[in-house]
């Protein structure tokens, strides 16, 4: 705290919008006392400026919605104090005092709102008036990192990308970013991250980085506890500084430590630090009408993310990479670098349009449980139940037909054990021939039964050795490929 440099991350910046003002007095002072060991790296104040509109919200449509709120609920209260005076024979004076407090509540919060209101900064603020970008416009007077040359800069992108996917962290849990962001990417945390290094190193000092960010790609963890950076980026910077020390700090962190730089600051500022500022920014859930124009405009530009997310949906929100694989007919070498992409472009667009909410959770999460490879990926809570409503009558059938005539598919099995061949391509009708009998009605209509091994038609294809690959429900063709092909057994 006293001899460190000490770089500040965008998002540590940004929440000095959404702290109350005595908490962000209290963040500034402490940035002042720093003097020339503060720093902002390129990529922070870029960030900064990037979502500094988004991060100031709309305040005054809050207070308004919120005084919407109040008429609405007070008139609703009103009504039915009145409804139940009538039945239980209250007098006309006990109505009258029951209903005067029911009233001055209400006044109460709103005189409270108002009086909030005024402190907080507008998007149509002018610079001059911002409290928060005038105070830092003299305090990061020179101490904002310069962007590295142009070269330097596109090397330092490419790598901060490679390492997502390599997951090294820190910010690889960021790669649905690399849309909204193209020029780089999903690399922006290594960006700040490793400008700060290179700055510390080159003045010989230790390194503290302030961030609001939480996440397991920056901190070390023991369940829930935060016990201090990744320790690869501790190795990392050792290494490149030739022995000095790494540390991370949140801002209530760096609030409750402001003694060692004898700042004084209000107990209540640490506590609205501690206050997870995600709740600002609660993602807005998926529409009915949003769910279905991202999934046309995908199978408009025959995007596979389409089949992806419906068969997720089917499977009850989470699609594993193997059935990925197999409705993609992706080769197994082939990765899933970029996969998200189609998904994260449209849904910005849908944004921009107004049909999607501006935090709302993108559509396809991808999950790593252990290594750089993305096992499957999840889609939102919301979006499984739209998409699943409009099927369930057909998933009624699918179980009904699985229990009453599971054993038709034996056929399948006893055909498919006496192939010789690692690939199969097969009409339904063919296949409706080999059984002798019709498939189930869910087979012409959800693509999830032909990659789910828990009903009787994926039962009988994994007993035979193979799996559906390139299901076209359109053409009602599917390819069945061998699970271990023939040229790889000895």
């Amino acid at each position: 705290m006293t001899s460190a440099l000490v770089a500040i991350d965008a998002n540590v910046l940004l929440n000095l919008y959404r702290y109350n003002a005595r908490t962000t007095s209290d963040l500034l002072a402490i940035f002042e006392r720093f003097g020339d060991r503060l720093v902002v790296p390129h990529q922070a104040i870029r960030e900064f400026h990037r979502n500094r509109l988004a991060a100031v919200g709309n305040p005054e449509g809050a207070v308004q919605d919120l005084r919407g709120a109040l008429d609405k609920n007070q008139r609703s209260t009103g009504d039915a104090l009145t409804r139940w005076a009538k039945q239980v024979a209250l007098d006309d004076a006990e109505l009258l005092r029951l209903q005067a407090i029911v009233g001055d509540a209400f006044d109460s919060v709103r005189e409270a709102a108002g009086e909030a209101d005024p402190d907080k900064v507008r998007v149509d603020t002018p610079a001059a008036d911002d409290r928060v970008l005038s105070r830092l416009g003299g305090l990061l007077q020179g101490r904002v990192l310069p962007q590295p040359p142009a070269d330097i800069w596109a090397a330092l992108i490419a790598e901060g990308q490679e390492r997502v996917e390599q997951q090294r962290p820190p910010g690889y849990l960021d790669a649905d970013k690399a849309d909204a962001n193209p020029e780089e990417g999903a690399a922006g945390d290594f960006l700040v991250y490793r400008q700060a290094c290179e700055e510390a190193t080159r003045r010989g000092l230790d390194l503290v980085i302030i961030t609001g960010d939480e996440k397991e790609d920056w901190w070390w963890r023991h369940r829930s506890v935060a016990i201090g950076p990744r320790p690869e980026m501790v190795k990392e910077f050792f290494d490149l500084s030739d022995g000095r020390q790494l540390f991370l700090l949140t801002p209530r962190g760096l609030l409750q430590l402001s003694e060692v730089l004898d700042v004084k600051v209000s107990p209540g500022s640490v506590e609205d630090a501690a206050r997870s500022r995600g709740e600002l920014d609660a993602p807005g859930a998926w529409t009915d009408g949003a769910v279905y124009e991202l999934l046309r405009r995908l199978e408009a530009e025959r995007q596979v993310q389409a089949d992806v997310i419906r068969t997720a949906a089917e499977l009850g929100g989470v699609v594993d990479r193997e059935t990925v694989y197999a409705i993609c007919g992706y080769d197994d070498s082939r990765m899933l670098k970029g996969f998200t992409r189609p998904t994260a472009r449209i849904t910005t667009d849908l944004q921009e349009e107004g049909l999607v909410a501006e935090h709302v959770t993108p559509m396809l999460v991808p999950l790593y449980p252990d290594d750089v490879r993305a096992s499957g990926f999840r889609i939102p809570t919301e979006v499984v139940g739209i998409l699943r409503s409009s099927t369930s009558s057909s998933r009624d059938d699918e179980l009904r037909a699985d229990s009453q005539d599971g054993g038709k598919y034996a056929p399948l099995t006893d055909w498919l054990l006496t192939q010789t061949t690692d690939t199969l391509p097969m009409a339904f009708t063919e296949i409706e021939l080999v059984l002798r009998d019709e498939l189930a009605p869910s087979a012409r209509k959800h693509l999830a039964y032909w990659y789910s091994v828990r009903n009787a038609l994926g039962k009988a294809i994994a007993a035979g050795g193979y799996k559906a690959t390139r299901a076209d429900l359109v053409n009602e063709t599917v390819r069945l490929v061998r699970r271990v092909p023939l040229t790889d057994t000895h």
